[in-house]
């Protein structure tokens, strides 16, 4: 039975495959968040009601329970602390000061300014903040400065959308403080990797979809990605000297990004394991399960990685509603569509007639499907009658 020790830094849905994962392998499994009730306490041997972002409090237990290895998946908040334990423990980790960086949005914007990086023009904001009304001659993304789930982040196209919903951004940040930066209109993806002796070891550039303005909350994946090579190719040299700077050597990776026509911009980096169901959505459509690569490489144990990796075409759809009410879908064609050969998984979290609010942000979601193409344009529209026949609303 293997012996090693395992700190889950949260407890929610996202988490589960992790946990579930490191149960498989024998490791003993702790967690510990602020939420009770969060269905990944359940499954682990011992649970903490303590806050992923409690640094201090979090090495306690650490300490309390001997552990060889303590991870983050899913979660930007909980980066710092998975790196100040690993620190302080002499675990597998990435530097703190790199995870203070990538998890702070301002002071990941002023990394790429100071190192030359294509990144949209940005300004610091507070609840005082008063821009010139001339900047809104186009669009703006305004975010907390340290946030995840696209909790509070918004496209502002007026000054009068700034006041509007600056209250709200800043609600999420723990400083009160947030970020507007330019809007960069282009194509939007994700690519999740793995750094191993500092080399791009291993990489999935996917395409992400996102709900609709002015919420910027994932509400999809795609691979393979339709991506141009050119870029792709530009994205990884970009990629590799972010953590080359940031002093990371091994771990794994999420990122988002927008890329133009000519140019790459890096919205997010995070040196964690993907959300919104990435990991699932690798596995199916590769075979490679980074999960499990994740919970070993936390715990400072050698593993493996393919050579070359063969891509199904494959779709993850996170479900939600754009209204807040009482959940309502076509239950026959919910059935249905779990009987088509291209459904791999579909599932909705409420039961019919639960109240359930706006698709948002990752809270906020009410189900997900897993699905396969014959091909990308055939596994686009096979997203798009997904959901017209399920004809998820609030009601």
């Amino acid at each position: 039975m293997n012996k090693k020790t395992l700190l889950v830094l949260a407890a929610s849905i996202y988490q589960i495959p992790t946990i579930a994962t490191a149960k498989r392998l024998e490791y003993r499994v702790i967690t510990t968040d602020d939420v009770p009730s969060n269905p990944g306490h359940a499954l682990s041997d011992q649970s903490y009601g303590v806050s992923t972002i409690d640094q201090q409090a979090v090495l306690e237990i650490a300490r309390q329970e001997n552990i060889d290895g303590i991870i983050a998946p899913c979660t930007d908040v909980a980066v710092p602390t998975s790196a100040y334990v690993a620190e302080q423990l002499g675990l597998q980790g990435v530097p703190l000061e790199c995870a203070n960086t990538v998890f702070d949005k301002i002071a990941f914007r002023e990394f790429l300014n100071r190192h030359a990086f294509p990144a949209p023009k940005s300004y610091p904001i507070t609840l005082n903040y008063q821009p010139n009304a001339d900047l809104f001659r186009h669009s703006w993304i305004m975010k907390p400065d340290r946030s995840s789930g696209s909790k509070g982040i918004f496209i502002v196209r007026s000054l009068s959308d700034f006041y509007q919903y600056l209250p709200e951004t800043l609600r999420f940040s723990p400083t009160a403080r947030g970020i507007l930066e330019e809007f960069i209109d282009g194509f939007q993806g994700t690519c999740e990797g793995i750094v191993n002796q500092g080399e791009l070891a291993l990489t999935f550039i996917l395409d992400r979809r996102t709900v609709n303005p002015p919420h910027v909350a994932t509400c999809g994946h795609h691979l393979p990605s339709a991506l141009p090579p050119q870029l792709q190719e530009k994205l990884l040299v970009i990629l590799k000297k972010i953590w080359h700077l940031l002093g990371v050597t091994d771990g794994l990776f999420d990122c988002d990004f927008v890329a133009t026509e000519n140019e790459i911009y890096i919205l997010e980096i995070s040196p964690r394991l993907g959300g919104n169901s990435i990991a699932t959505l690798l596995k199916k459509a590769t075979g490679f399960n980074i999960v499990e690569y994740s919970v070993k490489q936390a715990c400072g144990e050698v593993t493996h990685l393919p050579t070359t990796v063969n891509i199904r075409p494959t779709s993850v759809v996170l479900l939600g509603v754009e209204k807040e009410g009482r959940l309502s879908y076509n239950q026959t064609e919910l059935e249905a569509l779990r009987q088509e050969v291209w459904v791999d998984s579909l599932s909705i979290d409420f039961a019919w007639g639960e109240l359930v609010y706006p698709f948002i942000h990752g809270r906020n979601r009410v189900g997900e499907a897993l699905i396969f193409g014959n091909n990308r344009n055939d596994l686009d529209n096979k997203v798009r009658e997904l959901k017209q026949r399920l004809q998820l609303e609030g009601i």
